[in-house]
């Protein structure tokens, strides 16, 4: 979350496996690979993110919170890490619009 914070795609792929895989929000194409983490981490847009809850089930890392667009939207949001119990090797997003 702090290299999505922070748009640093090269942080954001140190933490993934080589064979990541990401499901967009809304349901669009999965990516895989480093590389595409890191794109996807540095066209992300600006978005205000507030953590309210974190919960670990095994080696899956599941954080709710809102997403906030200024002046455009805002959306409950979870984001769920499976992990391989170091590398992040599929990451999944749901949005709830909160507005």
């Amino acid at each position: 979350m702090a290299a999505l914070e922070a748009s640093d795609g090269d942080r954001a792929a140190a933490v993934c496996a080589e064979e990541v895989r990401i499901q967009p929000p809304g349901g669009g194409n999965e990516m895989e690979g480093r590389d595409a983490a890191k794109a996807f981490v540095k066209r992300a847009p600006s978005f205000v993110r507030r953590i309210r809850e974190e919960q670990v089930e095994g080696t899956t890392v599941i954080l709710k919170g809102l997403t906030r667009a200024p002046g455009m939207f805002a959306n409950f949001t979870t984001w769920t890490f499976e992990t391989d119990g170091e590398k992040i090797t599929h990451l999944s997003f749901a949005w709830r619009p909160a507005n």
